[in-house]
């Protein structure tokens, strides 16, 4: 039993027309749809490596490791050593004048154009730029474990510290020297 032609051509047209009306784009830009382009990728079939057998693919691997674990330390190193080269050095400067102590010294204070060095036995001011000694202050058994000085424009207050803790406050005027008070001396030394 045959079907007439006209029958089958019929059905398969009106199988087309019955889905509905299709839509036609607006022809301004701006009413498409927007795509992101990231989301795409494109390979080159003929960049695409072909698959190593088993011992090769080993191999491989393990070089790819070990460029990778060298690449990061290179990139170590040299971030080091940008960090390095970005530092400001400091300004150093040569001494002008080599002072040798004859003792080890406890404590040590600048200010204004002297150094002040406490050890045993008391402590002593030296210039900051002649390396000279300028004044010195000797006590027996008063050995000084630290010094503060504050800068007073022309004058200079000393405050020494011994052993014992008894504090002293020395005034420096035009290279001399002045004992203006002792503090948490004891009466019975």
């Amino acid at each position: 039993m045959s079907i007439p032609r006209s029958q089958v051509e019929k059905k398969r047209f009106s199988s087309f027309t019955g889905k509905g009306l299709l839509e036609v784009p607006s022809p301004t830009e701006k009413d498409w749809p927007k795509d992101d382009e990231g989301d795409y990728v494109f390979k080159d079939s003929g960049q695409e490596m072909d698959s190593l057998p088993q011992p090769y693919r080993m191999i491989n691997k393990m070089v790819n490791l070990l460029f990778d674990q060298s690449w990061k330390v290179i990139q170590e190193r040299d971030a080091l050593r940008e960090a390095e080269l970005s530092r400001i050095q400091p300004v150093t400067y040569p001494p002008h004048v080599e002072n040798k102590l004859s003792k080890m010294p406890n404590c040590m204070a600048v200010s204004q154009d002297y150094v002040f060095i406490g050890g045993a036995k008391g402590f002593s001011i030296y210039n900051l730029y002649s390396a000279k000694q300028i004044c010195i202050w000797e006590k027996l058994k008063v050995d000084v474990t630290s010094i503060w000085t504050t800068d007073l424009g022309n004058e200079i207050l000393i405050a020494p510290v011994d052993e014992m803790g008894i504090a002293r406050l020395f005034y420096f005027y035009k290279d001399s020297l002045f004992l203006i008070k002792a503090i948490n001396e004891a009466s019975s030394l």
